[in-house]
């Protein structure tokens, strides 16, 4: 049989992190800083020491920023560049969750796992916005593949790599990386086999392991002191888990909302899977009874949601790499125990209200045409979780997130205001000097489009005291705080242009209907952005 015929569905997979790349504009939440500081590393000759808008940006290692830039430097600086890179780390890790899956299990557990986890929601998104935790479960995942792998041949080589993936992670986001060693060791000590760590090059790996954890780090207090370091360490990791504010104040069961909703439909399947290994283990004997891979799993989702949870700060994001063990899970109880037929059809039909639900609201922003067309998969999608027949259903899902990301990020970008505003600003400003920014707004990726420095403002006297100066001004506001400006400011301010821009979470949806009832629905979903400037001639 011939590999397509084997494994088309892990090549089908691979759509939706490749189709249209650069379609949307940097997403303003942490995109920009990674794509961004790359440019300046290239620009400046420094690898080293990363900077972000001319100033040093050293709250994290710089692999990511590592990855990026021989891109840039061998094509250009550009949005699909910088994503480029991020789709490859993202298919590599539903790569390494099916050799994973082929180590603990067999080739069909192992391809329904990765496309589980390929068609989780949060991976999805996070594969095209946020290259550091892409990168960090990249490497995360080849290294517990290959310590699975060395545990299982005995293969010294594969003890080396995965402690050269170990190293990796650390350099992508620090301390974070330990996490998976931790629940590892625990899984060799309670099979019996921590002996085994003993007969390992283990010399070789602590060294390869501890000089990737290392280098940059001495390299970063040599050239610049070692405060940096230490404020990496007590402020960026340890003051973010007990106590430093990097958001709203959550509740200890928040993982709980957002395994459920980040990885359905799986979410419903996993908690039938959990119930189902609970009942075959307190079941008699025999080769269910030595099939101890479960534990392996219940460490690893155990480790990310127990710590994340007593974390003082809490994103989404951070339990990412508990998915791959979950869709471990669920591809196991879904080929061993084969789901209920009433659990498919309920989970199928979800999905079904609930991609009418988007269709919907798409319809309410966009008149683009074709808005329609991912539908056409979920029947399949649902015919596919009645009848169990999984790997249908995976391909359907895979083609209706496929389709999704072809014809709806397009339209979205009318709601993405801070690249039209540089576009402006170029066309207005042609060669003269000039300041742009924000205040009381978050338009990071505005440095990336304009490749100059921006200012960034809070502070209400700060900012009046600019746009009173004698040096031309652009400033991103939004309507309400514009008026804030007017009042404060003798300086006469123009609207240059006016841009909607989504509300993004729940609370400023909420706070978008509480507006007067005349406005339409529409207007209800968005906020008006102004692009200011204190220019007397535009």
């Amino acid at each position: 049989m011939s590999f397509i015929r084997q494994y088309w569905l892990l090549l089908l997979l691979a759509l939706p992190f490749f189709v249209a790349l650069d379609d949307s504009s940097l997403w303003d939440s942490n995109e920009a800083f990674y794509a961004q500081t790359p440019r300046e590393m290239l620009e400046q000759g420094n690898w080293s020491v990363p900077s972000f808008n001319g100033k040093p940006r050293l709250n994290k290692p710089p692999l990511s920023y590592w990855v990026v830039a021989p891109f840039y430097s061998l094509f250009s600086p550009s949005v699909f560049w910088e994503r480029f890179p991020m789709a490859l780390l993202a298919y590599g890790s539903v790569l390494a969750v099916f050799l994973i899956g082929t180590i603990l299990y067999d080739r069909q557990v192992a391809l329904w796992a990765a496309g589980i986890f390929a068609t989780t929601f949060r991976f999805l998104i996070l594969s095209r916005r946020l290259l550091i935790d892409v990168l960090l479960l990249f490497c995360l995942l080849w290294a517990i593949a290959f310590f699975l792998s060395w545990v299982h041949s005995h293969k010294k080589y594969h003890f080396l790599l995965a402690s050269l993936f170990f190293g990796l992670a650390f350099l992508t986001k620090g301390p974070v990386a330990f996490l998976p060693l931790f629940f590892l060791g625990l899984y060799l000590w309670i099979g019996g086999q921590i002996r085994r760590l003993g007969q390992s090059p283990w010399v070789a790996g602590g060294l390869i392991y501890l000089f990737l954890c290392s280098f940059w780090f001495v390299l970063l207090g040599i050239t610049t002191g070692w405060e940096p370091v230490l404020e990496f360490f007590l402020s960026e990791n340890l003051g973010r888990f007990v106590s430093v504010d990097f958001g709203p104040q959550r509740s200890p069961i928040y993982y709980v909302g957002v395994f459920l909703g980040d990885f359905f439909p799986w979410s419903f399947f996993f908690l039938a899977a959990v119930i189902w290994t609970l009942q075959r283990k307190s079941g008699s004997g025999g080769e269910e009874k030595k099939d101890h891979h479960w534990i392996l799993l219940s460490l690893w989702m155990g480790t990310y949601f127990l710590l994340f949870s007593l974390s003082h700060n809490k994103q989404e994001y951070y339990i990412l790499p508990l998915y791959p063990a979950a869709a471990l899970w669920v591809a196991l109880y879904l080929k061993r125990a084969r789901a209920p037929m009433i659990l498919s059809a309920i989970v199928g039909t979800l999905f079904a209200l609930l991609a009418l639900a988007l269709f919907g609201i798409l319809r309410v922003l966009f008149e683009e045409p074709w808005l329609w067309l991912p539908l056409l998969f979920v029947p399949v999608l649902v015919w596919g979780f009645v009848r169990r027949r999984y790997t249908l259903a995976l391909a359907s899902l895979s083609l209706f997130y496929f389709t999704s990301f072809a014809l709806y990020l397009q339209p979205l970008e009318k709601y993405k205001p801070v690249h039209h505003f540089a576009e402006r600003i170029r066309t207005d400003t042609e060669q003269q000097d000039f300041q742009a920014g924000y205040y009381k707004f978050a338009a990071p990726s505005l440095a990336f489009y304009l490749d100059q420095p921006i200012f960034e403002l809070g502070d209400l006297q700060a900012a009046v005291a600019l746009l009173e100066s004698e040096v031309t001004v652009y400033m991103i506001v939004s309507a309400e705080d514009y008026a804030e400006l007017t009042q404060a400011t003798s300086q006469p301010l123009q609207i240059v242009e006016e841009r909607p821009k989504l509300y993004t979470t729940a609370r400023t949806l909420i706070e978008g209907f509480r507006r007067d009832r005349s406005d339409t629905l529409r207007e209800s979903w968005t906020r008006s952005i102004y692009l200011i400037t204190n220019r007397g001639n535009l």
